[in-house]
């Protein structure tokens, strides 16, 4: 009976060290602009404090594979990185590499991750993920699309969105 505690005496330390330390990943925020999403971090202390850097942004389709439907990627020769501060967003489809973004339809699942880290002397830097799942519902005149949030955890097991009555 020792044996087996002694093991995990040393195991669970070095489970503990093979975590994410805190804070490392967090909700995305994400803010309608005229019918389409626009991506921002949370509003939190730290955000607030030290707006992070965004080194990439991308969003794909739940359920289609890892191949973005679009990105925009900061770390090319030339590009700097922005600080996100958490009233400022990234409209989807805007500067999109290597092509215009395609639009996002209604009935489909996405997903964005936002990286970044926040700023800090050499060294001293913490990398941040950003993510939200997400999909939009038209208006019942058909006029525009609504961006709804939904939980990334039944989100990627899941089919369709629902559709209520009044979405029609």
């Amino acid at each position: 009976m020792q044996l087996p505690l002694a093991l995990l005496g040393l195991l669970l330390p070095m489970l503990a060290s093979c975590s994410s330390p805190p804070g490392r990943y967090q909700q995305a925020a994400i803010h309608n602009r005229d019918g389409v999403p626009c991506f921002g971090v949370p509003d939190t202390k730290e955000t607030r404090a030290n707006p992070p850097l965004i080194t990439a942004i991308s969003v794909t389709e739940i359920g289609r594979g890892s191949e973005p439907v679009w990105e925009r990627v900061f770390l090319r020769p030339g590009s700097t990185e922005p600080a996100l501060h958490p009233n400022q967003c990234l409209t989807y489809g805007q500067d999109g590499e290597p092509a215009p973004a395609p639009p996002l339809r209604s009935g489909k699942r996405y997903q964005v991750v936002i990286s970044g880290g926040t700023p800090g002397e050499p060294g001293q830097e913490q990398a941040r993920v950003f993510i939200a799942c997400f999909y939009l519902v038209e208006a019942a005149d058909r006029s525009a699309m609504r961006v709804v949030l939904s939980d990334c955890s039944t989100a990627l097991s899941a089919g369709p969105p629902p559709v209520r009555m009044g979405d029609r």
